[in-house]
């Protein structure tokens, strides 16, 4: 398996989880090939032997993706490369590997769907929208379907503390904020959100209860018509007062003159408030509260995941998948969703084996 970023934050995590978790041989790549190779020696040492290998991949550069994409049976995009993504899509293609990826911006799955065709007819299996956010909101939200005959409401909520660090990952965030869109299924079709569609969520020591935005997930888009369900919406907490009423209203003004616009000067911003006006800890969480019915009787779904590290609780579904992958479980032809393709079940408990706090409460 390769790990395109894998001395990053998230990368790093993930580099871990594989030969903390898999059989799997590692390659840890980048464009900071000194970076790359300080990360295979270090878990070389740490797991007593030599799975780990290094290799420069610099996705805006196609020509270094082809030798070690090649070498690789798997490739996991968890860089901050998602204006390349075409890119390393056709590289992985054309190299023969399988493909996942954790990005966040929904302009990746527009991107992916272009290639799908050639995705399945070379056999391949490719994978997007894995991670945390997104990725576990359509999990839980399957998983809690089948406590239902009749499946109504649904809304997954995901909350973090943690500082942000300078680099690539915070300004493809800040980027994002300027695309910002928010819908609702409600009444038959996808709404736009709006304020009265704010939500108090509880989200369980340390983070307590705090206010939710609705935001859009395309995981999430299939989900009324695969699960049956009348009402369904994802949320996302804020981080702390000086980032959401400073800086996001910021980014959502200047994004909306021109996408991009001063995204380094918000970037820094966002830095230096997540870490001067953050709460003491770090933590995740991510909560889905669901209604229905099974045999005529009213019932309610509480499912909650949470960690102390969100580079960890990044990498926990990633290694929960790989073992789905590994076995021919999720190893199925296409591109697909992360969330749409596992056993959710067996996902669940498998987040927890990993280390995840997990809850499932039914009323």
């Amino acid at each position: 398996m390769l790990v395109l970023g894998g001395y990053g934050g998230a990368g790093s995590a993930i580099s871990r989880a594989i030969l903390k978790n898999t059989p799997a041989d590692l390659i840890v790549a980048g464009r900071r090939d000194e970076k790359a190779k300080a990360m295979a020696e270090e878990l070389n040492r740490e797991f007593s032997g030599d799975r780990a290998s290094w290799a420069f991949a610099d996705a805006s550069d196609p020509p270094t993706l082809a030798e070690p994409f090649g070498r690789a049976d798997l490739v996991i995009a968890a860089a901050t490369t998602t204006s390349f993504v075409e890119t390393t899509a056709r590289a992985a293609m054309e190299a023969g590997a399988d493909y996942l990826d954790i990005h966040y911006p929904e302009q990746v799955v527009a991107v992916l769907e272009g290639l799908a065709p050639d995705i399945e007819r070379a056999g391949l299996t490719f994978v997007t929208r894995a991670g945390f956010l997104p990725g576990l909101p359509s999990v839980f939200v399957r998983r809690a379907g089948a406590f239902f005959s009749d499946y109504r409401k649904a809304a997954v909520s995901v909350a973090m503390r943690s500082d942000f660090d300078p680099g690539g990952a915070v300004l493809e965030f800040v980027e994002t904020l300027g695309d910002y869109s928010a819908e609702i299924f409600r009444g038959g079709e996808w709404r736009r959100a709006g304020y009265r569609d704010l939500r108090k969520v509880d989200f369980g020591p340390p983070l307590g209860e705090m206010t939710c935005y609705p935001t859009t997930l395309s995981e999430m888009r299939d989900l009324p018509a695969r699960q049956g369900i009348e009402e369904l919406a994802a949320y996302v907490a804020g981080l702390n007062w000086f980032v959401d009423y400073v800086v996001t209203p910021l980014a959502f003004l200047l994004g909306g003159v021109k996408r991009g616009l001063g995204k380094k000067q918000l970037a820094w911003l966002m830095v230096w408030g997540s870490k001067r006006f953050k709460a003491p800890g770090e933590a995740v969480a991510v909560v889905l509260e669901a209604e229905g019915e099974t045999d005529g009787e009213e019932l309610s779904v509480r499912m909650a995941a949470r960690h102390d590290d969100v580079y960890e609780f990044t990498a926990m579904p990633v290694a929960a998948f790989l073992a789905q992958y590994l076995d021919g479980t999720a190893k199925l032809p296409g591109l697909w969703m992360m969330g749409h393709l596992v056993d959710t079940a067996r996902f669940v408990e498998e987040l927890e084996r990993l280390g995840a706090e997990v809850e499932v409460e039914v009323g």
